[in-house]
Protein backbone atom coordinates (compact mmCIF):
# COMPACT_ATOMS: atom_id res chain seq x y z
CA UNK A 1 0.00 0.00 0.00
CA UNK A 2 1.35 3.39 -0.86
CA UNK A 3 1.12 6.51 1.18
CA UNK A 4 -1.26 9.06 -0.20
CA UNK A 5 -0.32 12.69 -0.46
CA UNK A 6 -2.18 15.03 1.83
CA UNK A 7 -5.71 15.53 0.63
CA UNK A 8 -5.65 12.42 -1.65
CA UNK A 9 -7.82 9.44 -0.80
CA UNK A 10 -7.13 5.76 -1.74
CA UNK A 11 -9.97 6.03 -4.29
CA UNK A 12 -8.07 8.84 -6.11
CA UNK A 13 -5.00 6.53 -6.41
CA UNK A 14 -7.13 3.86 -8.13
CA UNK A 15 -8.40 6.43 -10.62
CA UNK A 16 -4.82 7.22 -11.69
CA UNK A 17 -4.21 3.63 -12.88
CA UNK A 18 -4.94 2.83 -16.52
CA UNK A 19 -8.07 0.78 -17.12
CA UNK A 20 -7.85 -2.86 -18.17
CA UNK A 21 -8.82 -1.85 -21.71
CA UNK A 22 -6.00 0.71 -21.87
CA UNK A 23 -3.52 -1.84 -20.56
CA UNK A 24 -4.60 -4.39 -23.20
CA UNK A 25 -4.36 -1.78 -25.96
CA UNK A 26 -0.82 -0.83 -24.85
CA UNK A 27 0.18 -4.51 -24.76
CA UNK A 28 -1.21 -5.00 -28.26
CA UNK A 29 0.76 -1.97 -29.54
CA UNK A 30 4.00 -3.40 -28.07
CA UNK A 31 3.39 -6.86 -29.59
CA UNK A 32 2.61 -5.38 -33.02
CA UNK A 33 5.73 -3.15 -32.86
CA UNK A 34 7.93 -6.16 -32.06
CA UNK A 35 6.35 -8.22 -34.85
CA UNK A 36 6.84 -5.42 -37.40
CA UNK A 37 10.46 -4.98 -36.33
CA UNK A 38 11.12 -8.68 -36.86
CA UNK A 39 9.44 -8.63 -40.27
CA UNK A 40 11.52 -5.64 -41.36
CA UNK A 41 14.77 -7.32 -40.30
CA UNK A 42 13.84 -10.58 -42.00
CA UNK A 43 12.67 -8.71 -45.10
CA UNK A 44 15.95 -6.83 -45.41
CA UNK A 45 17.90 -10.07 -45.14
CA UNK A 46 15.77 -11.65 -47.86
CA UNK A 47 16.41 -8.70 -50.20
CA UNK A 48 20.18 -8.71 -49.76
CA UNK A 49 21.63 -9.52 -53.17
CA UNK A 50 23.39 -12.86 -53.34
CA UNK A 51 25.89 -11.56 -55.86
CA UNK A 52 28.55 -9.09 -54.86
CA UNK A 53 31.04 -7.12 -56.90
CA UNK A 54 33.88 -8.94 -55.15
CA UNK A 55 32.44 -12.32 -56.16
CA UNK A 56 31.83 -11.20 -59.73
CA UNK A 57 35.37 -9.83 -60.00
CA UNK A 58 36.89 -13.01 -58.56
CA UNK A 59 34.99 -15.14 -61.10
CA UNK A 60 35.58 -12.79 -64.05
CA UNK A 61 37.54 -13.71 -67.13
CA UNK A 62 40.94 -11.98 -67.08
CA UNK A 63 41.16 -9.20 -69.69
CA UNK A 64 44.23 -10.74 -71.34
CA UNK A 65 42.39 -14.04 -71.82
CA UNK A 66 39.22 -12.34 -73.07
CA UNK A 67 41.17 -10.51 -75.78
CA UNK A 68 42.67 -13.73 -77.15
CA UNK A 69 40.20 -16.59 -76.70
CA UNK A 70 37.94 -15.85 -79.69
CA UNK A 71 34.74 -15.27 -77.71
CA UNK A 72 32.74 -12.04 -77.50
CA UNK A 73 33.20 -10.11 -74.26
CA UNK A 74 31.27 -7.87 -71.95
CA UNK A 75 33.74 -5.65 -70.11
CA UNK A 76 32.46 -3.80 -67.06
CA UNK A 77 34.43 -0.92 -65.57
CA UNK A 78 33.24 -0.62 -61.98
CA UNK A 79 34.18 0.48 -58.47
CA UNK A 80 33.31 -1.15 -55.16
CA UNK A 81 31.81 2.12 -53.88
CA UNK A 82 29.55 2.55 -56.94
CA UNK A 83 25.93 2.07 -55.87
CA UNK A 84 24.75 1.51 -59.45
CA UNK A 85 27.41 -1.18 -59.89
CA UNK A 86 26.27 -2.82 -56.66
CA UNK A 87 22.63 -2.62 -57.69
CA UNK A 88 23.38 -4.35 -60.99
CA UNK A 89 25.47 -7.15 -59.47
CA UNK A 90 22.52 -9.55 -59.32
CA UNK A 91 21.62 -8.96 -62.97
CA UNK A 92 25.25 -9.41 -64.00
CA UNK A 93 25.44 -12.70 -62.06
CA UNK A 94 22.27 -13.90 -63.84
CA UNK A 95 23.75 -12.97 -67.22
CA UNK A 96 26.96 -14.79 -66.39
CA UNK A 97 25.00 -17.87 -65.33
CA UNK A 98 23.01 -17.85 -68.58
CA UNK A 99 25.76 -16.91 -71.09
CA UNK A 100 29.01 -17.68 -69.25
CA UNK A 101 30.03 -20.44 -71.68
CA UNK A 102 29.55 -18.24 -74.75
CA UNK A 103 30.66 -14.79 -73.54
CA UNK A 104 33.61 -13.53 -71.50
CA UNK A 105 32.53 -11.45 -68.52
CA UNK A 106 35.38 -9.11 -67.60
CA UNK A 107 35.43 -6.87 -64.52
CA UNK A 108 37.93 -3.99 -64.34
CA UNK A 109 38.04 -1.91 -61.16
CA UNK A 110 38.63 1.76 -62.00
CA UNK A 111 40.33 2.27 -58.64
CA UNK A 112 43.14 -0.05 -59.79
CA UNK A 113 45.74 1.96 -61.76
CA UNK A 114 46.62 -1.21 -63.64
CA UNK A 115 43.54 -0.60 -65.82
CA UNK A 116 44.37 3.04 -66.65
CA UNK A 117 45.43 2.21 -70.25
CA UNK A 118 42.11 0.40 -70.81
CA UNK A 119 40.17 3.26 -69.21
CA UNK A 120 41.84 5.70 -71.59
CA UNK A 121 41.41 3.40 -74.61
CA UNK A 122 37.67 2.91 -73.99
CA UNK A 123 37.21 6.52 -72.79
CA UNK A 124 35.76 5.58 -69.42
CA UNK A 125 34.37 8.74 -67.85
CA UNK A 126 31.57 7.27 -65.74
CA UNK A 127 30.71 4.01 -64.09
CA UNK A 128 29.44 1.51 -64.56
CA UNK A 129 30.85 1.63 -68.07
CA UNK A 130 30.17 -1.38 -70.30
CA UNK A 131 32.12 -2.24 -73.42
CA UNK A 132 30.84 -4.92 -75.78
CA UNK A 133 33.57 -6.63 -77.79
CA UNK A 134 32.97 -9.04 -80.67
CA UNK A 135 34.82 -12.34 -81.04
CA UNK A 136 37.82 -10.56 -82.59
CA UNK A 137 37.96 -8.06 -79.66
CA UNK A 138 36.66 -5.13 -81.70
CA UNK A 139 34.40 -2.68 -79.91
CA UNK A 140 30.78 -3.15 -80.95
CA UNK A 141 29.02 -0.85 -78.47
CA UNK A 142 29.36 0.93 -75.14
CA UNK A 143 26.91 1.91 -72.41
CA UNK A 144 27.40 4.09 -69.36
CA UNK A 145 25.38 4.02 -66.16
CA UNK A 146 22.93 1.67 -64.56
CA UNK A 147 21.16 -0.33 -67.24
CA UNK A 148 17.61 -1.62 -66.67
CA UNK A 149 17.15 -5.39 -66.51
CA UNK A 150 14.95 -5.27 -69.65
CA UNK A 151 17.96 -4.09 -71.69
CA UNK A 152 19.97 -7.16 -70.70
CA UNK A 153 17.20 -9.47 -71.93
CA UNK A 154 17.55 -8.02 -75.42
CA UNK A 155 21.30 -8.53 -75.60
Amino acid sequence: MTANSPGQSPADDANDRPSLGTQLRNLLVVVVAIALSLLIVLGLRAQTPTASLATLAAEATPMEQALTNGKPSLVEFYANWCTSCQAMAGDMADLRKTYGEQVNFVMLNVDNNKWLPEMLHYRVDGIPHFVYLDDSSETVAMAIGEQPRSIWRVI
